[in-house]
């Protein structure tokens, strides 16, 4: 019975190729863009779950004097021993330290290494990161030894082996290779390519006096993980952790006025949740919005499918009248429905596979992502898209087999059927549903698109053009620092330049307590602190709101004066006149005083997703290893050429190290160009399966009127009266679609424009353009089969029917 059911289901679907092929072609783009958001959706879920130990990140929760609380991700450097020491729960207790681009020497050639951590001997027992070679227990054990990932060892060593191995980090140690790991996943939240034990920085850093666990509201890029003991929930250490916070932080914090608390999170969820649990900050929202997408164009597929099947019931009524006569029950007629609707479905199936295996590539691209679309542990994954096709073609052929099966056999052999019966409104309905979508994500494209240029365009209060970043953050670089300086100033295209700690563009490297000269320390506010050069905010193009800038001509201004931003004056609540205000910087274990010689308008130091805090800057040329460079325009090419050939001649031993500000900028919103692409590619796949349900309408639609379009040409009807005749209907529900989708759309971008502290005002043209975007689309696919109907033969129309 099946294979007879399969048998009249292919016959049927081969004779009518045109609206086969575009049920088939729009399930199938339905379903690759679903099995594409699928994959995605289930990449972000599973980050950090491959582990074998329950693992949880120490979370640090500050709440300032103004009431506002802050979570970071990130801990102080005592926290992992003293926590491992103090508290019996806690069985081990590790620190990942990531830092910044390193220069190591391998085989007597240079590298410029990112995803350079320090972490504790602890660390392979912790995670589950296999090793190629080395043991997991010691390789960590001893100071001034590393371990490099298999792609980074080849990079280094080529073939060799590179157990025993000698490479040399910034010119300044030498550390032996004790182990490979194996390239870590992409599901990883934890980076790194070299990695090593965090006693090598504990003696670097006693070489120079300085004791990272001694301080304990100083915060780095240093994160804690921890285990428990079995049994022991993450929730019954909160006391404990608040008393280990009690006795090393709360006593600093409290003379900052601040209040200070740890708290624990599950490895699982720091991708999600990359600032803690209870951040503002979190990606969940965006995979919602791509699952509702994934939904929205698979629903758009189904109802292209309903809405052909449903329209052709007046063209297949007579093969219903005829089985009912014959004897064929309902739920024969039910049945064979189904089957041809599971038929395209499956078919739709294998083409989305084949689809999405074209475009994932692209895909991996946009998203940043190395995702696979055929491995062992996505048999589950096909399994469920298998259910959800066979579970696709039930719905979608559903309403069509209940509603063709359901004709009164009499009524349809007098011809009682009318072209469109009852379901038109259904079918009005389905179109509008589709175009709504559809406009609505043109919209939201249009609005990222905006909101990027803007971020790329807007006027951040200091001229970003033609500076360069050079850093020179090495000890063993900072005796060259002031030779380059002044071998880049004999180079004709170089028109200012000057030291910095501070990379504009980036996120604040420095953020210390601040506050009036004489004010306790709980009144001290948290603010950016700059080490700059003489001259640096003219350099830059920032605008004076009073006073002036740092300069040479002021010996005094090397100790006892600030520069501050109009921020930093209404956070600290200073009174006109500002200028000759004295403050105090509390940012080290000397706290330096000094008068107020400068007041800078507010510029975005920082990304333009963050809002713009209190600045101080001093001059502190020890602690300055950057310096900005103002070039001319020109070739950059050639010009950057000239000043690589300063940089060999101090610094042969260094690769050139530099980025264009304008470059660091463009990389912060590689997020939002993600987004925007996204949405743009999921509006056109949107709008094209649309109309492709659009498209098969109209040729049912003119083959249903075939005689009404015969009679109105012998009466004289022209083809444009014709073409408007049949467009009308369609235009006017996506004009319906355009009414809907337009508040809806204003309603979600608007509060994804709420995230960011700078925003473009919303887009109201792009209602407009959208909308007549759409109806142009919509009027070119209907009016294709509009005039190719009108254009027939009136002769040939009323002969055929």
């Amino acid at each position: 019975m099946i294979r007879n059911y399969i048998k009249v289901a292919l016959r049927h679907l081969l004779r009518n190729k045109g609206i086969t092929a575009i049920n088939i072609s729009g399930l199938a783009i339905g379903m690759a863009c679903c099995i594409l958001i699928v994959l995605f959706i289930k990449h972000e879920l599973g980050y950090n779950r491959f582990h074998a130990n329950d693992i949880f990140r120490l979370n640090s929760q500050i709440k300032g004097n103004a009431g506002d609380v802050g979570q970071m991700s990130i801990t102080q450097f005592g926290a992992a021993p003293n926590l491992k020491r103090e508290l019996s729960r806690v069985k081990e207790a590790v620190r990942f330290y990531e830092v910044n681009e390193v220069i190591i020497s391998a085989n007597n050639e240079e590298y410029r290494q990112q995803n350079t951590v320090f972490a504790d001997d602890g660390f392979f027992q912790m995670f589950s990161f296999p090793l190629v070679s080395g043991n997991p227990a010691t390789a960590l054990k001893d100071p001034y030894t590393v371990v490099l990932t298999e792609s980074t060892a080849k990079k280094y060593f080529g073939n060799e082996n590179p157990i025993g191995k000698v490479i040399r980090i910034q010119d300044d140690y030498d550390c032996i290779v004790t182990a490979v790991a194996k390239d870590l996943p992409s599901d990883s939240d934890l980076k790194f390519d070299v990695l090593m034990p965090f006693s090598t920085f504990l003696q670097n850093s006693a070489k120079v006096g300085y004791k990272p666990e001694d301080t304990w509201f100083g915060f780095t890029s240093n994160q804690t993980f921890v285990t428990l003991t079995p049994g022991v929930a993450p929730s019954a250490m909160t006391a404990e952790l608040d008393a280990f916070a009690e006795k090393h932080v709360r006593p600093d914090a409290r003379k900052l006025g601040d209040e200070f608390w740890y708290v624990l999170q599950p490895l699982s969820r720091i991708h999600l949740y990359p600032d803690g649990d209870t951040s503002e900050t979190d990606k969940v929202s965006r995979l919602y919005i791509y699952g509702f997408i994934g939904l929205f164009i698979i629903l758009i597929a189904c109802i292209n499918f309903m809405n052909l099947v449903t329209a052709r019931g007046n063209e297949r009524a007579m093969e219903v009248g005829l089985r009912k006569v014959m004897g064929a029950e309902r739920k024969a007629l039910i049945l064979q429905f189904l089957v041809e609707s599971v038929i395209i479905s499956l078919l739709s199936f294998l083409l989305a596979i084949l689809l999405a295996a074209i475009l994932l590539p692209g895909f991996n691209f946009v998203t940043d992502k190395t995702m696979e679309l055929f491995s062992r542990e996505l048999v589950p994954l096909y399994g469920g898209l298998l259910l959800l096709a066979l579970v696709v073609g039930l719905l979608a052929g559903s309403y069509p087999a209940l509603y063709l099966s359901g004709f009164l056999p009499v009524r349809i052999l007098k011809g009682g059927m009318k072209a469109g019966g009852g379901n038109s409104l259904f079918r009005k309905t389905l179109v509008v549903s589709q175009f709504t979508i559809a406009i609505a994500l043109i919209i939201a494209t249009v609005v990222i698109y905006s909101q990027l240029r803007y971020m790329q365009e807007k006027d951040l209060g200091y001229d970003k053009r033609g500076l360069v970043n050079f850093y020179l953050n090495t000890g063993k670089q900072a005796p060259y620092r002031e030779a380059f300086k002044t071998e880049l100033g004999r180079l004709p295209f170089v028109k200012q330049m000057a030291f910095t700690n501070m990379p504009l563009g980036g996120q604040s490297v420095s953020n210390n307590p601040v506050g009036r000269e004489g004010s306790r320390e709980d009144e001290s506010v948290q603010a950016i602190v700059i080490s700059a050069d003489f001259n640096y905010f003219t350099y830059i193009g920032a605008k004076f709101a009073a006073g002036r800038d740092f300069s040479e001509k002021y010996p005094t201004d090397s100790l006892d004066a600030f520069v501050i931003n109009k921020s930093a004056v209404k956070k600290l609540q200073l009174k006109e006149p500002v200028i000759g205000s004295r403050i105090v910087w509390r940012g080290s274990s000397v706290p330096r005083s000094g008068k107020v010689i400068g007041v800078v308008e507010d510029f975005n130091m920082q990304n333009l997703r963050l809002p713009i805090e209190p600045m101080v800057a001093l001059i502190r040329n020890g602690r300055a290893g950057m310096l900005t460079v103002r070039l001319q325009p020109g070739d950059r090419q050639k010009q950057m050429a000239q000043i690589e050939g300063v940089w060999k001649k101090l610094m042969p031993a260094f690769p050139f190290n530099y980025r264009f500000v304008e470059n660091e900028l463009g990389r912060e919103y590689l997020v939002e160009q993600r987004s925007g692409s996204l949405f743009g590619a999921y509006a056109m796949l949107a709008v094209v399966i649309a109309c492709l349900g659009l498209f098969g309408l109209a040729m049912l639609v003119a083959r249903q009127r075939t005689k009404e379009i015969g009679i109105r040409k012998v009466l004289g009807a022209s083809v444009g009266s014709i073409t408007a005749l049949l467009s009308k209907d369609f235009l006017q529900l996506v004009a319906i679609a355009i009414l809907i989708s337009s508040p809806l759309a204003w309603y979600g971008m608007n509060k994804w424009l709420a995230e960011f502290p700078f925003r473009v005002d919303f887009p109201w043209w792009s209602f407009a353009a959208a909308g007549l975007l759409a109806l142009l689309i919509a009027f070119l696919t209907i009016s294709f089969q509009s005039v190719k109907a009108a254009l027939l033969n009136p002769v040939r129309s009323l002969r055929s029917e």
